[in-house]
């Protein structure tokens, strides 16, 4: 019966230290330096401008590159056949 006690004790301990461990890993990769938030907060208000389409001001066309090239020439019209 003593050694069952012994061995519960050193488990709790054991658990105890892997907790704190643990604890102090995850405060670690959590915290954000002053660097980082600036960092972040500049990403931010980058996207937010893009995705309300504030910014540069001029307009992008995403079916440029898939529309043929328009020709300074206008098409010519058929004549009309002469019976």
């Amino acid at each position: 019966m003593r050694a069952l006690t012994t061995v519960v004790i050193a488990f709790g301990f054991s658990v105890m230290l892997a907790q704190t461990a643990l604890a102090e890993e995850t405060e670690a990769l959590s915290a954000h330096t002053d660097a980082q938030k600036r960092e972040n907060a500049a990403i931010d208000k980058a996207y937010k401008a893009a995705t309300r389409g504030e910014g540069s001001g001029a307009k992008v066309d995403p079916w440029a590159t898939v529309r043929p090239v328009a020709s300074d020439k206008k098409p010519e019209k058929k004549k009309p056949r002469q019976p």
